[in-house]
């Protein structure tokens, strides 16, 4: 359905008067987008760059014991002396997004338009939507699978680390768990992420992860669409139509199609936990793509174009705050 380039493709839409029906869209589970600290430029405001400022929290900032940022926070002050317990510095980390400019377009030549079926062009809108929410959606994970912190989803691994230590570190054993869940919402040490029904991080794994989990609760002899999906109203919806699958030690999950694999000794399946401003994104105005339709210069004025069209860009602003999460793939 695309610019007519064979009398195959010419078939496709005109050819045969039969069937006027298409068929159902295929959409993606589209997640990434959700967990970003959104940031929006003006329009006319004289700078194509949004800064995101990280401020370091009080404490060690890994597991322990938590203090203030002097570590006397504690200590009681002393009458008359003005000077105790000073805070000399807050370290800052600031992360500078510029926004890019994205799309792609079709021609379209009048004839196609002519003989197709009614609605055909409204299809193609849409499906270039999708298009452009698919590559926005990819740009936010592209920025996320950067962060250094990392959990293999073995039986030994209780928390977050920075490398895979061996080639084989993460096969056979490296299975999806509720547990796993838990560990990586420990590993990132910081809470809420805005957007989601319930829990304080979010978790978009793939769907052979969420199969993992399935089978752990169901061999457990605890069943998980009684555990999960036995809500109505709103939140019922949020689980059957948005993706999301239910809630696991406080972090939200999610399932996506939109993830890739790494070979580690096996292939392996990459999920990953957001916290909150984790990661960021940037655009003028609305995020969402626009969908244009044009005239393309031709002497005949007999083809057309549609595009989707957007400025976006994202980036990792802390690595803490993001975890991946690698286990056994297909």
């Amino acid at each position: 359905m695309a610019h007519i380039t064979s009398n195959t493709a010419t078939d496709d839409v005109f050819a045969t008067w039969i069937n006027r029906k298409f068929v159902s869209d295929l959409e993606y589970s589209l997640q990434h987008c959700k967990f970003t600290m959104k940031g929006t430029i003006e329009k006319g405001g004289g700078a194509n760059i949004l800064r995101l400022v990280d401020f370091a929290p009080p404490g060690p900032g890994t597991q322990g014991p938590v203090t203030s940022y002097t570590g006397t926070g504690t200590t009681a002050l002393t009458e008359a002396t003005p000077t105790a317990n000073e805070i000399t510095s807050v370290s800052t980390n600031p992360t500078n997004i510029t926004v890019a400019e994205y799309g792609e377009f079709l021609k379209i030549g009048q004839l196609y338009e002519y003989a197709s079926v009614s609605g055909t062009r409204e299809r193609l809108r849409k499906r270039l939507m999708d298009g452009g929410n698919s590559t926005l959606d990819s740009l936010v994970r592209i920025q996320a699978h950067t962060s250094t912190n990392l959990l293999c989803c073995t039986a030994v691994q209780s928390g977050g680390q920075t490398t895979i230590t061996t080639a084989t570190a993460c096969g056979a054993a490296a299975i999806m768990q509720a547990r796993k869940i838990l560990f990586a919402g420990l590993a990132t040490g910081i809470s809420g992420v805005p957007g989601h029904p319930d829990g304080n991080f979010a978790a978009v794994i793939t769907p052979l992860q969420e199969l993992d989990i399935i089978t752990e609760v169901t061999t457990l002899r605890v069943n998980w669409s009684g555990a999960v999906t036995n809500v109505p109203g709103a939140m019922g919806q949020e689980k059957w139509v948005k993706g999301y699958i239910g809630s696991i030690y406080g972090v939200a999950v999610y399932t996506t199609q939109n993830h890739i694999t790494a070979t580690n000794g096996t292939t392996n399946q990459i999920g990953y936990v957001y916290g909150d401003g984790g990661v960021g994104s940037v655009s003028f105005g609305d995020s969402q793509p626009e969908v244009i339709v044009n005239d393309v210069n031709s002497p005949y004025k007999n083809v057309n174009s549609i595009a989707w069209h957007a400025y976006f860009a994202a980036g990792l602003i802390a690595s803490a705050r993001v975890v991946k999460m690698y286990s056994l793939g297909a």
